[in-house]
């Protein structure tokens, strides 16, 4: 995305998010550390995650440069095929649920909260789980954390 300024020219970099089946092939062919983050359509913290944390040019330059990042809606229904296994959504009433990743993933302490930042190394271990609004700043300092 390209923003025209006064005379200058700046480049505004984006995302660029991957599924869970894209990242496996990814990994294949160049292994990196994964950021996952879990959201919801209503978590109002996942938003503004959304709007702040993902848009902010250095974590944005950072997580494209040494990272695969995969954006996962915590109660989307379609199912996912990651690592041999078939992830899928299980309604827990009438209108709400949760899906099988998302809780495999996000779960710390028996508890699922949104927005919930997982990071897993090449191998797709998690080694860090925080379930709660990161700022830029937060962000920064869990992503200069890993090592190269």
């Amino acid at each position: 995305m390209m923003i025209l300024g006064g005379n200058a020219l700046c480049i505004s970099q984006e995302l660029h998010p991957l599924s869970f089946e894209e990242l496996e092939v990814q990994q294949s062919l160049e292994p990196r550390y994964t950021l996952v983050f879990l959201y919801t359509d209503w978590c109002k913290f996942c938003a503004a995650m959304k709007n702040t944390s993902f848009k902010d040019e250095s974590v944005v330059e950072l997580l494209n440069k040494r990272f695969y990042f995969v954006p996962f809606d915590g109660e989307g229904k379609d199912e996912v095929v990651f690592m041999g296994r078939n992830f899928k959504y299980n309604p827990t009433g009438t209108k709400t649920g949760v899906h099988q990743i998302a809780e495999q993933l996000g779960t710390i302490d028996g508890q699922l909260a949104y927005p919930a930042t997982v990071l897993l190394d090449p191998q797709f271990q998690i080694v860090f789980r925080h379930n709660a609004y990161l700022d830029a700043e937060q962000l920064l300092e869990i992503l200069r954390a890993v090592p190269d």
